[in-house]
C-alpha cells in the first residue's frame, strides 16, 4: 500500500485564497441569478445563454438529441428552450458553464483530470437518481448538490495541483484532517467559498455544510432531505468506484430517513454507466471507458464482507443507537407539529407545509392549476361549551377533526388553525365547480355527523369559506388566499351558518 505523503503535524498550511479560484463569466453569473429568481422565465434565460456561443450551441445539441427531439431539427435557441423546458435548460446551462470554466484552469495529468471529473459526475447522477427513488421532488437541486460536492476535489487540484494531486494519488478518499494538512481547509469549505463568490443560491452551500455536520438524524426540510440524499450519494460513489472500505453507518440513517431500502445503490448502479456517459457528453467532458459499476460494487462488497466483520458488527451497534436517537427526534418533531386534541397538523405545521406548496408552485415543481384554501369553523361552538362543559367541547373538536381527516383527500392537507377553526389547502383546484364541490364535501360531512357524549347525542354544523386562484407567484398571493378564505368564512357565518361561500380567480 502506498504511504500517505509526508505532511506537517505541527501547523496547517495557509488556506486557499478564494480569489485564486476560477471566476464565473458573465453568462454564468446571469444564469445563477435567473436560477434564484422565482419569476424568471425562458426569455430571461435565453438572453443570458446568448452571451455564450458555446453554451448556446450546447443547448441546441441537447434539444436535437434523441431524448428531447420532437419532429424537425431545431435551429434556434428560443425554440430549443421551449422544447427542453426551463428546469432542464437551467440545469444544463449552469452545469456546462461551471464545468467548462473550471476545466480550463486544471493543470494536472489527463488521467487525474478524468478521474476527478468521473467521481464528480458519478456523485451528481447518483444524487439525482436517489432523489427520484426517494420521491424527493427537488431532483435538479439534488443533482447540483452532488455536482458541486464533487467539484470540491477539482477546485483543490486547481488551487494546489501538485500538493493535492500527491495526496489523492496516495489516499484516493482523503478525510477532512488530511485535506486540512494539504490545503489548509477541506474541499467542502473550498467549494462553499467558491459558490459564495460566484453568487450561487445559498441552498447548495447549506446542503454541503449540513452533510458534513455528520448528523445522527435528518428532518423533513428541503435542506435535510437533500443532505440525506447527498450522504447516500457520497457513500454510493465510493462503492461503485470500487472502494472496499466505504461502509458508512450514517448512510444507513440517511437511507432510512429517505424511506429507501439498503439495495438502493444497487438499483441505481444498473443504469449509472449510461447516465454518466450521457452527462459527460452534455458537459463536453472526456472520461474514457466507463466501467461496469455493478461489477465494481459487487467486488467492493465482497472484500468488505471478507475482511471487516468486526467493523460491520460495530456499525450495526452504532446504527441501532442512531436509530433510537432518530426515533426520539422524530417523536419530538411529531409532537411539535401535531395538535394533541384532534391529532391533526397544527398551525405551525400548516404554515410550513403551505410555504413549501407555494414555493413548489412558484418554482414550477408542480403542475399548473388553481391553488385553493378553505377555512372551516364550527357553528355555535361557544354554546356547546356553555351548555355541556369544556370537556364535551374538547370531545366535539376531536370528533370533528377525525371526520374532517376522513374526507380529506391524499393530495390535500387539513390542520387545526386555532380554537374551533380548521384550515384546508388543496394544491389543485380545476374550476369554480370543483371549489364548490370541495367546500360542500366538508360541510356535508359534518352536517351528517352524530357525536355521542355520555348520554347525549350532539349534532353540529360548520361554515366554510373557500378561495382559489391560478395566480400564485410569491408570498403576497399566498397570504391573499388565506385572508380571502377567512373573509368568505365570515360571509358564510353572517349568511346563516351551515353554508359555504367560495371565490375562484382564474
Amino acid at each position: 500500500m502506498s504511504a500517505v505523503p509526508a505532511v506537517s503535524t505541527t501547523a496547517e498550511p495557509a488556506p486557499i485564497d478564494l480569489a485564486d479560484l476560477p471566476s464565473m463569466p458573465m453568462a454564468a453569473m446571469s444564469i445563477v441569478r435567473i436560477c434564484d429568481d422565482p419569476e424568471a422565465g425562458l426569455d430571461d434565460l435565453s438572453s443570458a445563454v446568448s452571451l455564450d456561443p458555446a453554451l448556446a450551441a450546447q443547448i441546441l445539441r441537447l434539444a436535437n438529441s434523441a431524448a428531447y427531439r420532437r419532429g424537425d431539427e431545431i435551429t434556434s435557441v428560443d425554440r430549443a428552450m421551449m422544447q427542453l423546458g426551463l428546469k432542464v435548460v437551467k440545469l444544463t446551462a449552469l452545469g456546462f458553464v461551471v464545468s467548462t470554466n473550471v476545466s480550463d484552469r486544471l493543470d494536472v495529468s489527463p488521467e487525474l483530470e478524468r478521474q476527478a471529473w468521473h467521481q464528480c459526475l458519478v456523485e451528481a447522477v447518483a444524487c439525482r437518481e436517489l432523489a427520484g427513488l426517494a420521491g424527493v421532488r427537488a431532483t435538479s437541486e439534488a443533482f447540483l448538490s452532488g455536482l458541486f460536492d464533487g467539484l470540491g476535489r477539482i477546485l483543490g487540484l486547481v488551487a494546489r495541483p501538485a500538493e493535492y494531486a500527491e495526496l489523492i494519488r496516495a489516499t484516493p478518499w482523503p478525510d477532512a484532517g488530511a485535506e486540512r494538512q494539504c490545503l489548509g481547509m477541506t474541499t467542502t469549505e473550498v467549494v462553499r467559498g467558491a459558490l459564495a463568490t460566484w453568487g450561487v443560491p445559498t441552498l447548495y452551500s447549506e446542503v454541503l455544510a449540513w452533510t458534513d455536520a455528520g448528523l445522527v438524524a435528518f428532518g423533513t426540510s428541503e435542506v435535510d432531505r437533500l443532505a440525506a440524499v447527498l450522504t447516500v450519494a457520497r457513500h454510493a460513489t465510493r462503492q461503485v468506484l470500487g472502494d472496499p472500505g466505504s461502509h458508512d453507518a450514517l448512510a444507513d440513517v440517511a437511507l432510512a430517513s429517505l424511506g429507501l431500502e439498503v439495495n438502493a445503490v444497487d438499483t441505481i448502479a444498473h443504469q449509472l454507466a449510461t447516465h454518466v456517459s450521457d452527462l459527460a457528453a452534455t458537459l463536453h467532458l472526456t472520461l474514457g471507458e466507463i466501467p461496469d459499476y455493478q461489477a465494481l460494487l459487487d467486488q467492493a462488497r465482497s472484500q468488505l464482507i471478507s475482511t471487516s466483520m468486526q467493523i460491520a458488527e460495530e456499525a450495526a451497534g452504532q446504527s441501532e443507537r442512531i436509530h433510537d436517537l432518530q426515533a426520539v427526534h422524530e417523536s419530538l418533531r411529531h409532537d411539535a407539529m401535531t395538535d394533541r386534541l384532534t391529532g391533526l397538523a397544527n398551525r405551525a405545521s400548516f404554515d410550513d407545509a403551505f410555504r413549501v406548496i407555494v414555493d413548489d408552485r412558484v418554482m414550477g415543481r408542480t403542475r399548473s392549476g388553481a391553488l385553493g384554501v378553505a377555512m372551516i369553523d364550527i357553528d355555535h361552538f361557544k354554546a356547546v361549551n356553555d351548555t355541556h362543559g369544556h370537556q364535551c367541547g374538547d370531545h366535539v373538536l376531536a370528533e370533528v377533526g377525525r371526520r374532517l381527516a376522513e374526507v380529506t383527500r391524499a393530495d390535500e392537507m387539513i390542520a387545526r388553525y386555532g380554537g374551533e377553526e380548521f384550515v384546508l389547502v388543496a394544491p389543485i383546484v380545476d374550476n369554480t365547480r370543483g371549489l364548490a364541490s370541495l367546500a360542500e364535501r366538508f360541510r356535508n360531512a359534518i352536517a351528517e355527523l352524530r357525536i355521542d357524549y355520555h348520554d347525549v347525542t350532539l349534532k353540529v354544523t360548520v361554515s366554510v369559506g373557500a378561495f382559489a386562484t391560478t395566480s400564485v407567484n410569491g408570498s403576497e398571493p399566498a397570504r391573499t388566499l388565506v385572508e380571502g378564505a377567512d373573509r368568505l368564512l365570515y360571509d358564510a357565518k353572517n349568511g346563516g351558518r351551515n353554508t359555504t361561500r367560495i371565490h375562484f380567480v382564474s
